[in-house]
């Protein structure tokens, strides 16, 4: 005997072999068992849910002479011909969707069945049918005989006439969950003799994406590609062409800290082991989403994740380290780049660009990414102003902020030591270091990539520039709070103690004061002079 595809050897031939769909199989059992049969059945659902099996249970069901609890006895007379199609007809609307092939079923279902009580008709991709089929379809479900019974079955059911979906019994099959086709593949792994690791067929149900069908097909492919061999994970990574999931930790970091090289890094071990792009920026985004449902709900969104142990310690911990506005953004990036290589033959160089962009956000002037970083200086607005602020209160007038050449006397800090000669100067050589570890550190350091570190008129200032009033506000937040800390990671790594002010070009050439931190107008004005809004 020939071969057989795992999907179709174990397809359930009853109701309690029907996985993930227990409202759907206890409502037609119930209907079986107390004679509330219908007349039209639709069946909706993304692929490999049971649509079609379920349907071929049901149809033997009506028909069995020794039902069993709503179950088909699949010994009787009835139960070995409805395989042979002799109640139950099957068609493939993809293929038969003309008006003519509906009217060929109209003139068929006047005449009874020889045996058995009812005839059933399965319609498959019943939403491929013409507009014409449709309505030659409407009567016959309208008022159809008393031996007919109609099951349609469909993955897109908005496309369906409502004159239709009103006269049927409609059933969502929801997606089946991971736990449950990875129970199921262990399962069946025993009964085929197969072995394989738990953590393999948990990523297998993982790629499935709730359809079993697709599983078994990925278990199929696995054990043929290694066959009599034990299924491991990183076999089934060869298989599908995907990665080892640390290595989206590491990309993870890398596009967080900025670090282009080790961005490209990752790149290249991806292509050296032949695995496919489209599948590692497919992981990637998934395992973002991952990290942003963990850092937004907590021990809730781990839970509702399915997920090991360790891959919920590891999420929490990268979570941590990012802002949900950053993961945000790097999930809608990637997506646009996985779109983008879909069909470009130049495929490595679509990602490496991408991601050498993500690298560098200020080259990223779209209204999405401006509102992303527009989302993170008010949140920190909203934490850091003056009471008399946040209630609508009035606010005495404020002295005027100094300007940049008279706010270095402003500071007070003590310092460990003054700048010998030449020290700015081996500080700016340095600077690049500094800041990609820095960065490194502390993530939310990112900003200073917009920066340009330059000294300032005395041996012992410096002034942060950027083109972008935007960047600048976020260092003064909270009286400089942000460049009290360059500022001690400076004199940490330098043994000197330097004093640091951020400016904008404009500021510095012209000599204008910034804006005072509790002035929330100039700051909103320019924030919003940044963005063009559509």
């Amino acid at each position: 005997m020939s071969y057989m595809a795992l999907y179709r050897k174990w397809r359930p031939r009853d109701f309690d072999g029907v996985v993930g769909q227990d409202p759907i199989v206890t409502a037609l059992k119930n209907q079986i068992q107390y004679q509330r049969i219908g007349h039209a059945y639709l069946f909706c659902g993304t692929r490999g849910t049971g649509k079609t099996s379920t349907a071929k249970i049901f149809a033997r069901a009506v028909n069995c002479l020794n039902p069993r609890d709503g179950n088909p006895c699949n010994e009787c007379e009835l139960c070995q011909e409805a395989e042979t199609g002799f109640n139950v007809v099957e068609i493939d609307a993809a293929s038969n969707n003309g008006v003519d092939n509906i009217r060929e079923i109209r003139e068929e279902v006047k005449y009874t069945p020889a045996k058995g009580r009812y005839k059933v008709y399965i319609i498959d991709e019943v939403h491929m049918l013409s507009a014409g089929a449709f309505n030659a379809l409407l009567k016959t479900l309208e008022e159809p005989p008393e031996h007919i019974i109609f099951i349609l079955a469909t993955t897109e059911p908005h496309k369906i006439l409502p004159t239709i979906l009103s006269r049927c019994q409609r059933y969502d099959f929801r997606r089946i969950t991971t736990a449950q086709i990875a129970k199921q593949l262990q399962t069946l792994t025993e009964k085929e003799g197969l072995e394989a690791d738990e953590d393999a067929l948990q990523y297998i149900a993982r790629m499935a994406d709730g359809a079993m069908r697709d599983a078994l097909s990925i278990l199929d492919q696995c054990s043929s590609f290694y066959l009599g061999q034990r299924i491991t994970l990183e076999k089934v990574y060869d298989v599908l062409g995907a990665v080892d999931t640390q290595i989206f930790y590491e990309a993870t970091r890398a596009l967080a800290g900025a670090d282009a090289m080790a961005c490209l890094q990752c790149v290249d071990e991806i292509f050296s082991k032949g695995r496919d792009p489209s599948q590692f920026l497919t992981d990637w985004i998934s395992h973002l989403r991952d990290a942003l449902m963990t850092k937004a709900l907590g021990a809730a969104g781990v839970e509702l994740l399915e997920i090991s142990a360790d891959r919920a310690k590891g999420l929490t911990e990268q979570a941590q380290s990012l802002s949900a506005d950053q993961l945000t953004y790097f999930i809608t990036q990637l997506s646009k780049l996985e779109n983008q290589i879909k069909y470009s033959s130049q495929k490595r160089v679509l990602i490496e660009v991408g991601l050498l962009r993500l690298c560098h956000p200020e080259d990223d002037h779209t209204d999405e990414a401006l509102r992303s970083r527009l989302d993170a200086v008010e949140q920190k607005l909203a934490g850091g102003l003056p009471p008399q602020l946040s209630t609508g209160a009035a606010s005495a007038p404020k002295p005027k902020p100094p300007r940049p050449e008279k706010a270095k006397q402003q500071v007070t800090a003590p310092m460990a030591s003054r700048p010998a000669a030449g020290a700015v100067k081996e500080l700016l050589d340095r600077w690049p270091d500094l800041k990609r570890r820095l960065v490194k550190e502390q993530p939310s350091f990112y900003l200073l990539n917009m920066m340009t570190l330059t000294p300032g008129e005395e041996e012992d200032s410096l002034f942060l520039v950027t083109g972008k009033a935007i960047y600048r506000d976020q260092l003064n937040q909270k009286n400089g709070e942000k460049l009290r800390e360059i500022e001690a990671f400076l004199e940490q790594n330098t043994g000197t103690r330097y004093r640091i002010l951020a400016v904008t070009d404009g500021e510095l050439q012209k000599g204008a004061p910034p804006p005072a931190e509790s002035d929330l107008a100039d700051v909103i004005k320019n924030i919003h002079s940044d963005i063009t809004w559509e």
